[in-house]
């Protein structure tokens, strides 16, 4: 099952300089929780992004990182088709956490979305303007201080 997971404004706003334009540690703590136990796909800036913040890849989780430039890092997957990836068949639930283009070519191998819809606007540069969710059903919502926690399946 590929499922993506982000937050996003109301103008669909998904980060500024290679990083989140916010700051909720709700946010953060359900990322960690959603996501901890489990592979985690992203892009190669968005893992040096988590490097340069932490100084280590996502503990807890099996980092997988599509780069189309040679790259290595321990303990991390590597891997250069990206495609091919979403396309085979696993049991287990892979979470795709970013950057954009990675989130754009994912889409619709999507099975889930687990969005945090942030109420207030942000000033950033990068936004998710492919994102359609009309293909999906919400079926599940929490809403907590400015922050409404939706996940979303794909109708059948």
């Amino acid at each position: 099952m590929i499922s993506l997971i982000f937050a996003i404004d109301p103008h669909k706003l998904l980060g500024k300089g290679n990083d989140l334009p916010w700051y909720y540690p709700e946010d953060l703590q359900y990322f960690k929780k959603t996501t901890s136990g489990k592979t985690v796909l992203m892009g190669l800036e968005t893992f040096q992004s988590i490097l340069s913040r932490i100084g280590k890849p996502l503990p807890h989780r099996h980092c997988v990182v599509a780069s189309l430039t040679p790259f290595e890092y321990e303990g991390v997957e590597v891997i250069n088709d990206l495609l091919s990836y979403l396309k085979t068949p696993r049991h287990e639930e892979i979470f795709v956490i970013g950057g954009k283009t990675i989130y754009e070519l994912s889409l619709p191998y999507a099975d889930r979305l687990y969005i945090t819809h942030i109420e207030k606007v942000y000033d950033g540069d990068v936004y998710f303007t492919k994102l359609d969710l009309s293909p999906f059903k919400i079926i599940k919502e929490t809403i907590s201080q400015g922050l409404r926690f939706a996940i979303y399946e794909r109708k059948s």
